[in-house]
């Protein structure tokens, strides 16, 4: 495929996934040049998993409150030897400690780790990905605005996302909070 062929297929793509109403998109952002991992003691990888485990944790919460049913849910991950194992232990302290956050009840028990080759989720979860990093890195919004459309609200507010770039960020998912 030519650049201008892979640029449009992904754009079809982003537009899909932002079309895609029971879906919800869930990210933390941390400039690692801001970031001072003695404040939260985690690294930032660490860091990163505790925020979206705790921000899905919460939807799953208030969803279950919804649907007056215990509603379950399943974080699948990238396989990364070297990640998977940290995680899947982190995990498991947050199941039995909780995050600083909150307590885990209702997401199922550790991270399942697939090859991305594998299933075109995990490469929709990488486009969703990118398309963050691009806007955050490049003010680049074509695609970030169509997956930005998935990311979890509550009351209004774009919740599902978290961008930690030190003080005074006029970014859109900085905005989304206030």
């Amino acid at each position: 495929m030519t650049f201008n062929e892979r640029k449009k297929f992904i754009t079809e793509l982003a537009k899909t996934v932002s079309m895609w109403n029971y879906a919800r998109l869930f990210a933390e952002c941390i400039d690692k040049v801001k970031y001072d991992p003695y404040r939260s003691n985690n690294s930032i990888s660490e860091q990163a998993l505790e925020q979206v485990t705790t921000r899905f944790e919460i939807f799953l919460q208030n969803y279950t409150r919804k649907m007056r049913q215990k509603q379950y849910g399943l974080l699948i991950h990238d396989n990364n030897e070297t990640v998977a194992k940290k995680h899947t232990e982190l995990m498991k302290i947050f199941h039995k400690k909780g995050t600083f956050w909150k307590n885990i009840s209702n997401i199922i028990e550790t991270p399942l780790f697939v090859n991305s080759n594998l299933t075109s989720m995990i490469q929709i979860a990488d486009l969703c990905a990118y398309s963050i990093r691009r806007y955050l890195e490049n003010k680049e919004s074509d695609l970030f605005d169509l997956v930005f459309e998935r990311v979890d609200m509550n009351n209004g507010r774009r919740v599902g996302i978290r961008h930690f770039p030190g003080s005074g960020c006029t970014c859109k998912i900085c905005q989304s909070h206030k």
